[in-house]
């Protein structure tokens, strides 16, 4: 019985090791143009400048910095066109919080 005690613990102790890990690593995330281009796999200079402009706009204080990410690690799980789906859905996600792009 002792045993299972110590077992149960023991796992309980490292899944709060992996949940406060977790919670740092999402914490530390920056907001990198080279790493949106390179995860959207953009191409054209129209696209690394929508880009840049998006991320400058986060960096200013214009664009919520956390809207920019969630849309961007929805688009990068896209099979194809990535950058349409970060564009159109930042966009979109914008106009609701009356912010134009």
């Amino acid at each position: 019985m002792r045993s299972v005690a110590y077992r149960l613990a023991f796992l309980g102790a490292i899944a709060l090791v992996f949940f406060i890990a977790s919670g740092a690593e999402s914490a530390t995330t920056t907001l990198d143009a080279q790493t949106i281009k390179a995860g959207l796999r953009t191409t054209t200079v129209e696209e690394h400048g929508f880009v840049d402009r998006v991320v400058g706009l986060a960096e200013k204080g214009v664009l919520p910095p956390q809207l920019v990410e969630s849309t961007f690690q929805w688009a990068r799980k896209k099979p194809y066109f990535r950058f349409q789906y970060f564009k159109r859905g930042l966009i979109l996600r914008a106009a609701k919080l009356g912010i134009s792009l």
